[in-house]
């Protein structure tokens, strides 16, 4: 079995989940892991599926046609080796706060001085119900170096909290 990754972004419409994983099926192909999201009327995604090399052109050709019908822009290609990274403990972050530029900027560039990898990042604005105010909120999976202490990270945070007028809470994550 070949991996294969296929990303894209087009138009939401309904049925594009259901028709990528009939063409799955159909070719032999085994749905593996994804993350896919309608934003603003777009859709994206992102998909790992193994499919069987024989099957692999047929494959190919039928995401190219369903791709274009869609008007969508994607990307196919075989899954790289996975580069290990440094041993980490999981840590979830979850943060909210008026909203204002700069939040992610300064938030995530601390992260990066501490070596963090974002493994997974979810941000919204809401509107507060009682004064319409709009609130950014993110969550996050961080994989924390081992050499970094959770209450290192937290007081890093704490400081950035007060400067940009925003709640976070850092917590260990099992997974």
């Amino acid at each position: 079995m070949n991996k294969i990754i296929l990303t894209l972004i087009g138009p939401d419409a309904t049925g594009i989940v259901a028709g990528l994983a009939a063409m799955v099926e159909k070719n032999g192909g085994n749905w593996l892991d994804s993350r896919m999201m309608r934003l603003e009327g777009t859709f994206s995604g992102i998909l790992s599926i193994e499919i069987p090399p024989s099957s692999l052109p047929a494959f190919r050709s039928e995401v190219e046609g369903f791709m274009h019908a869609g008007d969508f822009q994607f990307s196919l290609q075989p899954a790289k080796p996975v580069k290990a990274l440094p041993a980490s403990q999981k840590a979830r972050l979850d943060l909210s706060g008026h909203d204002h530029p700069g939040i992610v900027h300064r938030i995530f560039t601390a992260f990066q001085k501490r070596g963090v990898n974002v493994e997974e990042l979810s941000t919204s604005l809401e509107a507060e119900p009682w004064s319409g105010t709009l609130i950014f909120k993110a969550q996050a999976r961080l994989g924390v170096p081992e050499t970094v202490t959770l209450d290192q990270l937290q007081a890093d945070l704490e400081n950035l909290a007060s400067d940009l007028l925003v709640d976070v809470q850092l917590a260990g994550d099992a997974g």
